[in-house]
């Protein structure tokens, strides 16, 4: 498993290949590796697949009014 940190400093952890997102990784490959993630696209991509694994459901926000 792989520690995904967000740029607010949230730490998430995650089967998901870190390659597939804009990362700065260090520790050894595989089980103990730690990954920033860099950009602000590179993080709501984490989460939107972050979601899919846990079988949530993102919905717009609708205004009152």
């Amino acid at each position: 498993m792989t520690r995904f940190v967000l740029r607010n400093g949230e730490v998430f952890d995650s089967e998901r290949d870190p390659s597939n997102f804009e990362t700065f990784c260090y520790g050894p490959n595989g089980a103990e590796q730690t990954c920033h993630l860099l950009s602000f696209q590179s993080e709501i991509a984490f989460l939107m697949v972050l979601g899919d694994d846990l079988n949530l459901r993102y919905e717009p926000v609708q205004s009152q009014g």
